[in-house]
């Protein structure tokens, strides 16, 4: 392994498994930080397996410092940030990086307990994520997020130009209750979401309120495509969202997980052409949509279809 001989701090094209995985070219500027809460300290590099990070939330706070460092202009430089699945959940993220990918070694998110690359406490009160600030360019793979009663998995409040691929948003091993949503957020636009997972991994009532929840104005350019997402109430698109053109839900499952869902898509959108294809929909009232059914293409329901 080479470093930067400036910085002592290894580049995307200095490592074999950053910059040729990821197939960034030549001298890539970006930085590669590596995280185990049980090896890391708060003090480390992060630069390599000898030298980790303790906590998710240090290496997103070097990342975003390092992007700092680059003209105001050309501060898109992209990092990435490995993260160790342990016996021990890291904890819980109040900022989210921009440019970043964060990649989860170890068992597939989708499982329940230790090995998977998981942020948010085993039990009681807790979130996976909750931030304010707008992230743009983020990517996730191979990560858990877990909330308890009342909590959000995953909460932000706007996400650009971003990817979630094999995420699981879960309730904790013990959460005393349902959390409030696995995943929500205010304005989404061009963002993807593939192979990911709502689940609930403890008793039956602890399933999440909502699954997936819009708040915002702008859901545009979304592409939600082979997830299961789950809750009391599935999908659920706020009336005050009207820029919802290019996005669809594909080729996936909405509805119930443990308990029975009452809306599988609770669709209140004013402006815009949220397409719903292929889904498999299991609620007591799959399609709730406010605006033009047309939009509900090749779907596979078990109860009331639209209203």
């Amino acid at each position: 392994m080479t470093y930067n001989l400036k910085s002592g701090i290894a580049t995307l094209s200095d490592l074999k498994d950053g910059g040729s995985i990821h197939g960034y070219p030549g001298n890539y500027p970006g930085r590669v930080y590596h995280v185990n809460n049980i090896t890391g300290t708060s003090g480390a590099s992060g630069e390599d397996w000898d030298n980790t990070m303790d906590e998710v939330s240090t290496a997103i706070t070097a990342a975003e410092a390092f992007r700092g460092t680059f003209a105001t202009n050309n501060q898109n430089v992209r990092n990435i940030i490995y993260v160790q699945g342990t016996a021990t959940p890291y904890a819980a993220l109040t900022a989210l990086p921009s440019y970043c990918d964060i990649e989860g070694i170890g068992a597939d998110p989708s499982g329940n307990g230790a090995g998977i690359a998981r942020i948010g406490a085993d039990s009681g009160v807790s979130e996976g994520v909750l931030a304010t600030a707008s992230v743009r360019g983020l990517r996730v793979s191979g990560i858990q997020f877990q909330a308890g009663v009342g909590g959000y998995a995953f909460k932000g409040t706007n996400l650009f130009r971003s990817r979630f691929d094999n995420v699981v948003f879960t309730s904790n091993g013990s959460p005393g209750g349902a959390p409030a949503a696995g995943f929500e957020m205010g304005i989404m636009s061009g963002v993807t979401m593939r192979n990911c997972l709502w689940n609930n991994q403890s008793s039956l009532t602890n399933q999440p309120t909502v699954g997936m929840n819009i708040t915002g104005t702008h859901f545009h350019g979304v592409r939600i495509e082979d997830c299961l997402i789950g809750g009391d109430v599935g999908v659920a698109i706020a009336s005050g969202t009207i820029n919802g053109w290019g996005s669809w839900f594909k080729d996936g499952y909405i509805g119930q997980l443990s308990e029975t869902c009452s809306i599988g898509v609770d669709d209140n959108a004013t402006v815009g052409h949220i397409l719903y294809i292929n889904v498999a929909v299991q609620a007591t009232d799959s399609f709730d949509l406010a605006n033009n059914a047309n939009r509900i293409i090749g779907c596979y329901e078990t109860n009331a279809f639209a209203t």
